[in-house]
């Protein structure tokens, strides 16, 4: 047995963890120095994607195991974190068996699943038919291995000139990365990164027709493509729709994806045509989906939806008709306007990318989110959802605000103003120094690289913020430390607003996941969510600040807290917490949610403390509060 050593929980790299790994292929383990993909023995390339010929292993394959070149009975032992493993198609204490049917690779621990014919390896996997490719031959186009047809070797320019240098390669897919390496005649490296710009011969023809996503009375919700054939990439994408019946004329549109303004119980032609940069890169229409709208809506929608009140204690329920919704419009940015830089967050179902991005003339870094693509349909309505509350807001200097959006290849991007300090909840952990800097600590007799009015001027910003979120009778359901962003200056930015709901009083009427910890006791039992809901989460939140980000209820399962908070059970008050901090928290906790105070008046309170200049966070008496690697919205509510 032997024990793995990682600085970095898996998936990530960095010296402070904070980088994302790729998805490292075919058994491969990410560095969590420096981000690599570490190839198990038969496998290599930047993802360990290419696998070696039988019995060779290295990090070129340039090894072979023996003078048979075969690796049965071999052991290989790489550096932590990858640690020991058979060669590929081998495994047993000594390496002796070969893989069962349908498994391969290192340790025969992986899984073929080969799709459309390709069959199963146990040294490299799929072997694809002609006209498919992909690990489990999933995509369809035979792989091509890229290949240069005509770069120039020798080029000579004047200084101070701006040369063109140009490089034309095949293969299927086309090359991701395009990089050209400058040399001086001596062989060194000239450190030069110039643009550069792709273009591909053959314009880009959807395969499949459009898909039909939602449709309405007016107008059809449409995914344009699940691939192409052809070269990119794909810098627009324009949906050609016309009525069966009587429709002389292609109509399009570009962006969004959402066909608006359409007759009732009418069936429409949709196709789909792509462009590619460059000259002649506008592709011909794909394949033809007949789509139809519904019947045309009642003047008074026939849906209801429960509201709640709540009176001295007493909860009644009535019904309401729904209201209409109205078509969304957002400020749309160009595809070819966003430059992606880093990946700056990630979770289960989505990733935050920051960008350089042009609006209006104007360069500005954002945050780029965007959903995977695995995502589920409850996912892609949030994500919607999200894109529709930035959009009602408007602008706040405590809200974090929404740039633009932009559709491309089906997929919706949301860019959001860039905050360069990432969420509250990090930055408080990151300014413990007890334990990463106990010299600094003892020397300024203090716990946290962050004073006593920083951290009360968070709970402003955010009170702020929520103030005005709930003037505009928005519901946020989702108010943590995570969510909050810190800006330039310090500000506090609320965010994450994919549970939102612009209602007084939103019933939840599915199950979920949801940050119990932050719930109020209504929406843990009866799935209400109101204002004052957030008000109660805004004091767990108060609470996260004061202990520089430690985890509510540490220790205490969910069903405790379903048991114990209706008990009157509440946190307790932390040693370097002022009395009337924690007053305020015992406020926003009171079990009948018309006793919490509104934002209003906890923005009030929380002004004159500001103005006080009294140490209301004792940064000298700080209790070391423990924090759990608890994923927040992966209990069940």
């Amino acid at each position: 047995m032997r024990l793995i050593v990682r600085d970095c929980p898996s998936k990530k790299w960095g010296p402070y963890c904070g980088n994302v790994c790729p998805d490292c292929l075919n058994g491969g383990v990410c560095h969590d120095v420096d981000g690599d993909c570490m190839c198990p023995p038969g496998f290599m390339g930047t993802r360990c994607e290419t696998a070696c010929r039988e019995g060779m292993f290295g990090r070129n394959c340039q090894h072979p195991c023996g003078s048979e070149l075969n690796c049965k009975g071999l052991r290989f032992c790489l550096p932590d974190p990858y640690g020991c493993s058979c060669a590929s198609g081998w495994f047993g204490s000594r390496c002796e068996m070969a893989c069962n049917n349908d498994m391969y690779g290192p340790d025969c621990k992986l899984s073929c699943k080969c799709q459309n014919g390709g069959v199963c390896n146990r040294f490299s996997g799929c072997h694809c038919p002609t006209g498919w490719r992909g690990q489990h031959c999933e995509k369809s186009g035979g792989y091509r291995a890229p290949q240069i047809v005509e770069l120039e070797s020798n080029v000579e320019w004047n200084l101070n000139s701006s040369p063109k240098i140009s490089c034309s390669a095949t293969g299927n897919p086309l090359p991701t990365h395009d990089n050209i390496e400058l040399r001086k005649l001596d062989s060194t490296v000239l450190k030069v990164e110039r643009p550069a710009v792709a273009y591909s011969p053959l314009p880009p023809v959807p395969i499949t027709a459009p898909k039909l996503l939602k449709q309405g009375s007016k107008q059809l919700l449409v995914r344009p493509i699940e691939g192409h054939k052809g070269d990119g990439p794909i810098v627009s994408t324009r949906l050609l729709y016309k009525p069966v019946e009587n429709g002389d004329s292609w109509s399009s549109i570009r962006e969004p994806i959402t066909l608006m303004n359409l007759e009732p119980s009418t069936r429409y032609q949709v196709r789909v045509q792509l462009s590619r940069p460059g000259e002649g890169g506008e592709g011909a229409p794909g394949p033809e989906a007949i789509m139809e709208t519904d019947c045309l809506d009642s003047l008074y929608p026939q849906g209801e939806e429960t509201i709640l009140q709540f009176n001295s204690g007493t909860l009644t329920l009535t019904r309401r008709p729904k209201p209409t919704p109205e078509p969304l419009t957002y400020p749309i940015l160009e595809w070819e306007d966003i430059k992606f830089e880093d990946v700056i967050g990630e979770g289960n179902f989505g990733q935050v990318i920051k960008a350089m991005i042009k609006k209006d003339g104007n360069k500005m870094s954002a945050a780029i989110k965007m959903l995977k693509e695995f995502a589920s349909e409850n996912d892609h309505r949030d994500f919607a959802g999200e894109l529709e509350v930035l959009c009602k807001l408007g602008q706040h200097p405590n809200i974090i605000n929404l740039i633009g959006a932009c559709e491309n290849r089906g997929y919706l991007y949301i860019a959001i103003e860039y905050a360069p300090y990432g969420n509250l909840l990090d930055f408080l952990r990151k300014s413990r120094v007890l334990e990463t800097d106990p010299a600094f600590a003892k020397e300024h007799g203090t716990a946290s690289t962050l004073t006593s009015q920083q951290l009360l001027q968070f709970a402003v910003d955010v009170a702020t913020g929520m103030h005005y979120l709930s003037d505009k009778q928005f519901i946020h359901r989702d108010l943590a430390a995570r969510n909050v962003l810190v800006g330039d200056n310090l500000v506090a930015k609320i965010a994450d607003f994919g549970l939102s709901r612009g209602e007084e009083v939103y019933v939840k009427k599915t199950m979920g996941r949801l940050p119990v910890r932050w719930m109020a006791i209504e929406s843990l039992n009866y799935s209400v969510y109101t204002t004052k809901s957030d008000v109660w989460s805004f004091g767990v939140l108060l609470w996260e600040i004061v202990s520089l980000g430690g985890t509510p209820y540490c220790g205490m399962t969910c069903a405790e807290l379903y048991e114990k908070l209706p008990q009157g059970y509440r946190m307790e008050k932390p040693k370097n917490c002022d009395d009337e901090v924690y007053e305020l928290m015992r406020q926003c906790w009171r079990d009948r949610p018309y006793e919490r105070p509104p934002f209003s008046q906890v923005s009030v309170q929380l002004n004159r403390m500001q103005e006080a200049r009294k140490a209301y966070v004792n940064m000298a008496l700080f209790e070391n509060f423990t924090y759990a690697g608890i994923d927040a919205t992966a209990e069940e509510a």
